[in-house]
């Protein structure tokens, strides 16, 4: 709170806001980097704290712009311990904060706050419609994606704008892999190309890996829902190129965990191609990339796409036992 004899929204106000969001923002990232679940449970709990604090700090009718951003905030720490304890009453409470800022800051008066809260929105969606396969919350996120962009022009500020677009993408490409619908993950191609249009793998070489193999792994899902030889077989070519030149960008002890889901979509992309062309170079490839992987995913973060990995694993491991066995 401000001092007895300081007025709201004073430079005294500001500072003491704009340290407890460093906490805050801090605490977030250590609760994001956590090694284990424990870990990462309290610091996400100490940065619900901190941002609430803040909440103090910026009356929405003195400062109603920093109180927007810090609900925003408070928004996505919510999410995130909401995912960290499998909570749904915590991830609403994240989406009435996002609302919250959309209240008091509209896009006329204040595009980037408007576009940030509306991005913070569509993230808890995204993790609501993968928590329970549900098509509405995933037609939703990918929905307030879009919102988001008009907070953004490409041309002043292009590499939110492209963020802004690959997480579209992302949303959608969840939503035609959980609802079988080529048409979204058509349209999440079609962002990642967009986004790819403004990052470059030497001016925004993370940006552009991960990008590229969100890519890879949205032409693998398209490629497994086409029914025509050849176009499944060019998109699984273009899926292992893209998820090659991610590789290729990304520096393993640097960005373990971007590395370790690369490797993922890589050994997805090559087991599929494997399978479809009963090519036992590209299932042992494949292995050898899910096995590198799981080695990489640590922490609570990744316990689900662990198991899913290991799953994929099996799956491929028992398909080139398959091919081996008819090849005796």
């Amino acid at each position: 709170m401000s001092a007895p004899g300081k007025p709201l929204g004073t430079p005294h106000h500001t500072t003491a806001w704009r340290s407890t969001m460093a906490t805050a923002e801090a605490v977030l990232h250590a609760a994001e980097s956590a090694p284990d679940a424990e870990s990462a449970i309290a610091a996400a709990t100490d940065a619900v704290t901190q941002f609430r604090a803040a909440l103090d700090q910026a009356p929405v009718e003195c400062a109603p712009l920093d109180w927007a951003t810090t609900q925003t905030r408070l928004g996505v720490a919510l999410r995130l311990l909401g995912a960290l304890l499998d909570e749904s009453s915590l991830l609403h409470d994240a989406l009435r904060c996002g609302q919250a800022a959309l209240s008091v800051a509209p896009r006329a008066m204040a595009p980037q706050v408007w576009g940030l809260a509306q991005a913070a929105i569509g993230s808890i969606y995204v993790v609501l419609g993968e928590r329970d396969d549900d098509l509405a919350a995933l037609t939703e996120a990918a929905t307030r994606y879009a919102e988001a962009l008009d907070g953004f022009p490409r041309a002043d500020f292009p590499r939110e704008w492209a963020r802004m677009m690959r997480n579209r993408g992302a949303a959608l490409s969840l939503l035609g892999e959980v609802g079988n619908d080529p048409d979204a993950i058509a349209d999440a191609i079609g962002c990642y190309h967009a986004a790819l249009e403004t990052y470059s793998p030497t001016g925004t070489p993370a940006d552009w890996a991960l990008t590229q193999s969100n890519l890879g792994q949205t032409l693998r899902l398209l490629a497994e829902r086409t029914d025509e030889p050849a176009r499944a077989t060019d998109l699984l070519q273009q899926a292992v190129a893209a998820c090659d030149t991610a590789l290729a960008a990304i520096v393993r002890d640097a960005a373990p965990e971007e590395w370790a889901m690369t490797m993922t979509n890589l050994a997805n992309a090559m087991a599929a191609r494997g399978r479809r062309a009963g090519d036992p170079d590209d299932l042992r490839r494949a292995i050898d990339a899910y096995r590198a992987a799981i080695t990489a995913l640590a922490g609570p973060r990744w316990l689900r796409q662990r198991a899913i990995t290991r799953h994929n694993l099996a799956l491929a491991e028992q398909a080139l036992a398959a091919w081996e066995g008819a090849a005796e």
